[in-house]
């Protein structure tokens, strides 16, 4: 079969193959037929062999985590699926029997295993996943280029049910990657009082622009670079602040820069990764403490709280069609993470039924 593999454990390693063997699933699996795969920022700092996901990694392995496709064949002992179902995945596997798992807190499972990352992914025209990690899609609702990015979009909804609510508050999105505009679009739906949206690439930053001007207007929409509009503006245009702060861009100028512009009760649901380890929070007690702050760090996507309320959202008409701006077959991969490095492109969505 056509796959993408991560065939050494060194920088631009990722080799597409013709020839990859065909999986076939064990007791309590299925296996899918991938329809439509989308490319992650994890799979950009796996093709770079950077250091936040090398010591993760023992290649070859067969990358990707973010897809849908249809059941066409499944292992002993499966029930309540049949070949055929439009479905997606989530890709994190957890043990069920750690403390957090237990609570109900799978998505910080301390046993998690990540497709694409500890076992062969979804960059191929076949994947292998547990039953009960399918989650079952309605192809009215999800075509399947939007169902390609699910596990990113969860990411995004994840981060907004990490605060206590948007609708009626003052929301900053910090970074408009694919998951800030993904972020963005789910709070202009839920009704914010204002959304700001702070970006410093350019291409990203014209790609807010473009979607903010094309709103109806409902919700007063700003997009700002943050090197050449001050937070004391900010605070004139939200009311002495924001109160919330969605972080998806990790850096460290940003993360401070919300605590500064944060309303004392305000809340910052952190999901981007700092690329340094000695990140430092400015003036901590006075932004944070005395302000009366909650700062929640986000990961994954909650089993399945997250995927239900995600669903729900685009089956009650959230417009994630902007997100897709490339559309490529499997073994156009290097030129979608080429495209993405350069800020050419938000999400590249790839189809491994093309030759």
């Amino acid at each position: 079969m056509r796959a993408i593999q991560m065939a050494r454990p060194e920088p631009g390693a990722a080799l597409y193959l013709e020839n990859a063997s065909e999986p076939h699933p064990g007791p309590g699996e299925v296996r899918v037929r991938v329809a439509n795969t989308g490319i992650c920022g994890t799979d950009r700092h796996i093709f770079h062999w950077d250091a936040s996901v090398a010591a993760m990694m023992q290649p070859p392995v067969i990358i990707g985590h973010e897809f849908c496709g249809h059941v066409d064949e499944l292992g002993e002992g499966v029930n309540g699926w049949e070949r055929g179902a439009y479905v997606s995945a989530e890709m994190h596997f957890v043990c069920g029997t750690c403390r957090a798992c237990r609570a109900g807190r799978q998505h910080v499972c301390e046993r998690t295993r990540i497709g694409g990352v500890h076992r062969n992914g979804c960059f191929a025209e076949w994947v292998v996943v547990p039953a009960g990690n399918l989650v079952r899609l309605d192809p009215k609702v999800v075509p399947p280029h939007v169902g390609a990015f699910l596990d990113a979009l969860g990411n995004a909804v994840h981060t907004v049910q990490a605060v206590s609510g948007v609708a009626g508050r003052h929301v900053l999105v910090s970074g408009y990657g694919a998951i800030g505009a993904m972020a963005a679009a789910v709070v202009e739906f839920e009704g914010a009082a204002s959304l700001t949206i702070t970006e410093v690439a350019p291409g990203h930053l014209e790609r807010a622009r473009r979607w903010a001007a094309g709103r109806d207007g409902r919700v007063p929409i700003r997009v700002v670079d943050p090197r050449a509009v001050g937070n004391d503006e900010l605070r004139r245009a939200t009311a002495g602040g924001v109160d919330v702060v969605l972080e998806m861009s990790g850096a460290s100028a940003a993360i401070n820069g919300a605590l500064d512009l944060l309303y004392p009760g305000g809340e910052l649901a952190l999901l981007g990764i700092p690329p340094a380890a000695d990140m430092t929070l400015e003036k901590f007690s006075d932004r944070v403490i005395f302000k009366g702050l909650t700062l929640r760090g986000v990961v994954g996507r909650r089993m399945f709280s997250t995927w239900d309320r995600m669903l729900d959202l685009l089956r009650r008409g959230l417009d994630v069609e902007h997100i897709v701006t490339h559309r490529l077959p499997l073994r156009g991969f290097h030129q979608g993470v080429a495209l993405l490095d350069a800020g050419q492109a938000h999400k590249v969505v790839l189809d491994p039924q093309i030759s």
